[in-house]
């Protein structure tokens, strides 16, 4: 028993290493498999165990780049502690739901998967199994998801012939995946990485750095080529707040010169919206379509409900915007590790995914690479184009 939970607990870790890895989107594929692995344990703890090795192994550079990110507010070992109980949240249902009996894991398998990508324990639900969907029926959409969680079920419930089937659909949706051409029009669009700076936040701003991210800004969007759209990053641009009115009227110069050509820019602020509350959005140049508005942004690091300077959240948005005549679906920076958001914009049939992350804190860790993966991931499965941008 011991030697077999063991094993399964590093096949599950192994899974989690596979998420994170540049020029390897696939490896995300291999996240389906955890709930097999997990089926397979002798035990409710070592299935909790399988679980926990998985989160906490495809969660690894959280400690170093949380340690980073709240360096100025708290010590060093609440980036371990954060890492280590979002791990255990994430692993809890899959303890708790666990049974030797395969017909119970029939649909206690599906209750983890639900549980684990819906809020509340959705709001740190990263790397959920159920992304995996993407490699294994892209194309299918939630079809593909459905056939997911009916394939793991019927393994478990060693039902071959019907595997035998669903893995058939797999085989050919990979084939038409690997055939299928990107619309015509979706090489108008763009993203483009940068490497810029951290930028001070209200309470100790640096104007000069501020005004040469303005300029720099302003020189892409300059450049950009008549009917193009380009995304930038997360929070690239200096806050847009009451009282910066020489950036707003730089921005609203510079939207219209894009609109004169046709053209657009996405690029990442921090906003006041109607209610006054600070929102963490993607800014549209070059189109009068409302700013894109993050819904889920990091919990405690940015998302603090009881802070008169956190950043405001809205978990239920729809996710979609109207982008140079196209619908846009957007995940901006943490929205990207997790599923609900991306499920809930993809119900409204977006023609392009769009990602926006800035990664400063987080730049010499996995979590840039993970975030890609899953958002490349989500895209092949709902065979929709992807346009990422990253501030590393």
């Amino acid at each position: 028993m011991m030697k077999r939970g063991l094993l399964l607990t590093v096949a599950g870790a192994l899974c989690g290493f596979a998420w994170g890895h540049e020029g390897l989107p696939w490896l995300a594929g291999l996240a389906g498999l955890v709930p097999l692995l997990w089926s397979l344990a002798g035990s409710r703890w070592w299935a909790g165990a399988v679980a926990l090795a998985y989160y906490l192994a495809a969660s690894r550079g959280l400690p170093f780049g949380a340690g980073i990110f709240f360096a100025e507010s708290a010590p060093l070992w609440f980036s371990w502690a954060l890492w280590a109980a979002a791990g255990l949240v994430n692993a809890a249902p899959w303890l708790l739901l666990w049974s030797a009996t395969p017909r119970r894991q029939a649909w206690t398998l599906p209750a983890a998967l639900l549980l684990t990508a819906l809020p509340p324990v959705g709001f740190i639900g990263w790397v959920n199994p159920l992304t995996a969907a993407g490699w294994w029926f892209p194309g299918l959409g939630f079809l593909g998801l459905a056939g997911l969680v009916a394939l793991l079920v019927l393994v478990v419930l060693k039902r071959w012939p019907a595997v035998a089937a669903l893995a058939s659909v797999a085989v050919v949706a990979n084939i038409v995946a690997l055939q299928a051409k990107p619309a015509e029009w979706s090489a108008t669009w763009s993203g483009r990485d940068t490497t810029f700076a951290r930028l001070q936040t209200a309470a100790a701003r640096n104007f000069l750095a501020e005004g040469q991210r303005m300029a720099q800004v302003m020189m892409m969007a300059a450049q950009l080529e008549p009917g193009r759209v380009l995304v930038l990053p997360e929070t690239v641009l200096p806050p847009v707040r009451q009282g910066d009115a020489f950036n707003a009227s730089m921005l609203a110069d510079l939207s219209a010169q894009l609109k004169a050509k046709g053209s657009a820019v996405l690029v990442g602020a921090e906003v006041l919206g109607a209610d006054r509350q600070l929102q963490n959005a993607l800014v549209l140049l070059g189109d009068d379509s409302a700013p894109l508005v993050q819904r889920v942004p990091v919990p405690i690091g940015m998302w603090r409900p009881w802070a008169a300077d956190g950043i405001a959240a809205n978990p239920l948005g729809r996710g979609i915007g109207q982008v140079a005549g196209r619908r846009v679906a957007y995940a901006i920076c943490y929205e990207q590790l997790l599923t609900f958001p991306v499920l809930v914009s993809m119900a409204h049939r977006p023609d392009v995914l769009v990602g926006a992350a800035n990664d400063w804190w987080a730049r010499d860790t996995s979590i840039p690479a993970i975030q890609g993966q899953a958002l490349d991931t989500w895209g092949r499965l709902f065979r929709v184009p992807v346009v990422r941008a990253t501030n590393a």
